[in-house]
């Protein structure tokens, strides 16, 4: 109180003064009388006039308060000295100080750094990763062993080990060179997932090469509807439709049997281990004859191939058996899918015609050595493909052609 006192007293007698000699306060701590004397109070300049001294040093003023302290603390001030757990800059709303498009607010409660773009330094700001779904503070959100960052630019989700939800986990996709974005990579009508349980390649739509997809031999039918019975997409199978035409006699059983038996010795390998060629024959009749002129080949095709087979055209091969007004004795279409041949010939010739033109569709050009040099449809080296038929000798697969068609899907137009 005595301080107080003393306090006002000195005030009192520096206004009275500076009154006195008729001069303005400029400066509590440096106030000078002026040389001309003027009448009137002072203005005081750069220092307020407290005239509740008691009441001011109630609200707050200390004999140990620093001169000329504000009695505010700055944040800075704040942190400096240990206080509180907020950041400088997290407590200022819009406040962004690692530019990563979080305000630094939002960055103290999802646990990112505000300081750090990328907190989790996996190749993606944090901003980046929630508007992915993937964690900031992970960086392999999703565990699949690829990095969120890795992730973006391989085009697959951050957050989601199986982005397209075949069964595989995406880094598996990655060693497999499947596409780790669509489920059925190849489009043989089978996910990923299933390919691997069914011991098939999910880059190939045909794994075992005979024309047809994995997944319609898996289901044995195609999206058609032509039935594929006792398929197997991991051993070449060979559908065929043998008519014949009004007049020509029915073969026996044994005909069928011999030509399975014939394909099924062909030394193809097959995925699975097994060699051969499974073949599948329907049979049937034909009401009207039928007559192959050397000339009317195509024609035959337009008019029986499609009406006779419906939904199985392009899947299964057509071999008709018609009379012959020519010196040949059968006819096939070089990488495709439909034959004619002739049918006044004993079972052993008509047997091995049928093998020979069979082969011409799913074989196509000869394209390994030993083709004849003037008809690359023929192969000049022995075998069921020479240019001439002698029924009983040469009835056999060359191991060249063998080869070709493990290294080429089955041919067919």
């Amino acid at each position: 109180m005595r301080r107080g006192f003393a306090v006002f007293v000195a005030c009192l007698l520096l206004v009275t003064g500076a009154g006195a000699f008729g001069a303005p306060a400029v400066d509590s701590s440096a106030a000078t009388p002026s040389e001309s004397g003027t009448s009137g109070p002072a203005e005081p300049s750069g220092v307020t006039l407290v005239t509740d001294l008691e009441s001011a040093a109630d609200d707050g003023g200390t004999d140990d308060r620093p001169v000329g302290g504000s009695g505010l603390r700055s944040v800075a001030s704040d942190a400096a000295l240990g206080g509180g757990n907020a950041s400088v800059a997290g407590v200022v709303n819009g406040t962004d100080s690692d530019g990563d498009g979080l305000a630094d607010a939002e960055e103290n409660t999802t646990g990112t750094d505000p300081f750090v773009a990328d907190t989790d330094g996996d190749g993606l700001d944090d901003e980046r990763e929630l508007a992915l779904d993937a964690d900031p503070t992970d960086p392999d959100t999703d565990g699949d062993g690829i990095s969120d960052g890795r992730a973006v630019e391989l085009g697959i989700s951050p957050a989601d080990h199986d982005a397209d939800a075949d069964g595989l986990n995406d880094t598996r996709e990655l060693d497999l060179e499947t596409d780790p974005l669509r489920g059925d990579t190849d489009d043989d009508s089978l996910t990923d997932g299933q390919e691997l349980d069914a011991g098939t390649d999910p880059t190939d739509p045909d794994t075992d090469g005979d024309g047809l997809r994995d997944g319609w031999e898996v289901s044995d039918e195609t999206p058609a509807g032509a039935p594929l019975p006792e398929s197997d997409p991991l051993s070449a199978d060979l559908y065929v439709q043998l008519d014949r035409a009004e007049g020509v006699a029915a073969p026996e059983e044994g005909f069928y049997e011999r030509l399975r038996t014939t394909f099924a010795e062909m030394p193809v390998e097959n995925p699975d281990g097994t060699t051969g060629i499974a073949l599948h024959v329907d049979s049937g009749g034909i009401n009207e004859s039928v007559t192959f002129t050397g000339d009317n080949f195509w024609a035959l095709k337009d008019s029986y191939y499609e009406s006779r087979l419906g939904p199985r055209a392009g899947v299964y091969h057509q071999v008709l058996l018609a009379e012959f007004q020519s010196e040949k004795v059968g006819y096939g279409e070089v990488g495709g899918t439909f034959s004619v041949v002739a049918a006044r010939t004993d079972a052993g010739t008509r047997r091995h015609v049928v093998v020979h033109e069979l082969l011409h569709n799913v074989v196509g050009p000869v394209e390994v050595e030993g083709a004849c040099p003037d008809d690359p449809k023929h192969y000049c080296e022995g075998g069921w493909l020479t240019p001439r038929i002698i029924p009983g000798e040469d009835e056999y697969l060359p191991e060249p052609l063998a080869a070709q068609l493990e290294s080429q899907q089955f041919r067919a137009g």
